[in-house]
C-alpha cells in the first residue's frame, strides 16, 4: 500500500466515522488533482504535495468533514483566502503561527485548507522548505493543533493519535519559542 493509497483508506474511514457521529457532512465530486492550490498570497499558486492530490482525488469540496469545517474545494481556496483577511479571528490566528511555527509564515508558502467562519475555525496548510508534505495547522475549538503532514492529521481525527506533533515539530527545528497559552481562541487578543 503506498503513502496515497494510505490517504484514501484514512479518509473513506473518516467519512464512516463521521456518519456514525451523525456529523452533517457531504462531499463534492473529486477533482483533477494535479493542478495547483492558490497561496494566501493571492500572486502565487503552489505545487499540489501526493498527499493533497490523494485527498482531491476522494473529494473536492467535503462540508462537515472535521471540526464543523468545510474543506475547500480546489477552485474556492482563493477566493476564500480573500475574505479571511477581513476576519480579526483570522488575524489573530496568523499571529499564533507567526510565533509557533519553526522558521516562521509567509502567505506565498501557506494555504487554506478548511473553514468555519461562523466559529471562527480554520485549517492552514504550511510548506516548509526542504519537506515534500505541507504542515497542517488546524485552529477549532479555541486550540490548536499542528501536525507534520496530511496523514498524521487524519490519523489523529479517526483517534489513531492521542497527541498532535506540536513538540516533536519544535524538537526536530531547534527553535525555542514561548509556548502557545492553553486553548487560544478566536477571541483572544494577541
Amino acid at each position: 500500500m503506498t503513502m496515497t493509497d494510505d490517504i484514501g483508506a484514512l479518509l473513506r474511514h473518516l467519512w464512516i466515522l463521521n456518519d456514525k457521529d451523525d456529523v452533517r457532512q457531504g462531499r463534492e465530486e473529486a477533482c483533477d488533482p494535479a493542478c495547483g492550490i492558490a497561496a494566501l498570497d493571492p500572486a502565487t499558486t503552489l505545487a499540489m504535495s501526493p498527499m493533497l492530490r490523494a485527498r482531491y482525488a476522494v473529494a473536492d469540496a467535503w462540508h462537515g468533514a472535521a471540526h464543523g469545517q468545510t474543506w475547500l474545494a480546489v477552485g474556492a481556496v482563493a477566493t476564500a483566502s480573500a475574505l479571511l483577511r477581513e476576519r480579526a479571528w483570522h488575524r489573530a490566528q496568523m499571529a499564533t503561527l507567526a510565533r509557533i511555527v519553526p522558521g516562521g509564515i509567509e502567505p506565498a508558502r501557506m494555504v487554506l485548507f478548511g473553514i468555519d467562519d461562523a466559529r471562527g475555525g480554520a485549517t492552514y496548510l504550511i510548506w516548509r522548505l526542504g519537506s515534500a508534505e505541507p504542515m497542517v495547522c488546524a485552529f477549532y475549538g479555541g486550540g490548536l493543533d499542528t501536525f507534520a503532514d496530511l496523514g498524521r492529521y487524519l490519523e489523529f481525527l479517526l483517534g489513531e493519535r492521542v497527541h498532535d506533533d506540536s513538540a516533536e515539530l519544535l524538537a526536530a527545528s531547534g527553535v525555542r519559542v514561548r509556548p502557545v497559552a492553553a486553548r487560544e481562541g478566536p477571541g483572544s487578543s494577541l
